[in-house]
């Protein structure tokens, strides 16, 4: 596949998946009484559920396995928490840049860290040789 185009799907998936985390947040905060925090959790959740069928579908264009693929993808969704909370201390605790710079950061570092991670890892093909040597000679 042309990676132009999958990279223009790999956004397109994503930032319907950010809507997805704010609609579902907002809801569980103004409808159900969620606290903010619990809000929020619901609203990553459904936009991690979101993106790991849109990605694997849409963009990466895969017969999900989800003993395969799943695991790798909620570790993936993990890292980029790990990378995006890490950018944010380091550049405006460590650092006392302005929080821009480190959301600034933050949207260039954790697609792209994402995107590569699940093109060469998290949505590669299952079989052959690429699930044997996961598991071994």
């Amino acid at each position: 596949m042309n990676t132009l185009v999958q990279l223009l799907k790999f956004a397109g998936v994503g930032a319907i998946a950010t809507l997805v985390h704010v609609c579902v947040a907002l809801v569980a905060s103004m409808a159900f009484g969620f606290a903010p925090q619990a809000a929020n959790v619901s609203g990553f959740a459904a936009a991690v559920a979101f993106s790991y069928f849109g990605q694997g579908r849409v963009t990466f264009e895969q017969d999900l396995e989800h003993r395969f693929h799943g695991p790798r993808f909620l570790a993936t969704a993990f890292a980029g928490l790990i990378v995006s909370s890490s950018i944010t201390e380091i550049v405006a605790v460590w650092y006392s840049a302005p929080f821009a710079v480190a959301m600034a950061a933050v949207a260039v570092a954790v697609p792209l860290t994402t995107y590569l991670l699940c093109r060469f890892w998290v949505f590669r093909p299952v079989g052959g040789n690429a699930v044997q040597s996961d598991n071994g000679p």
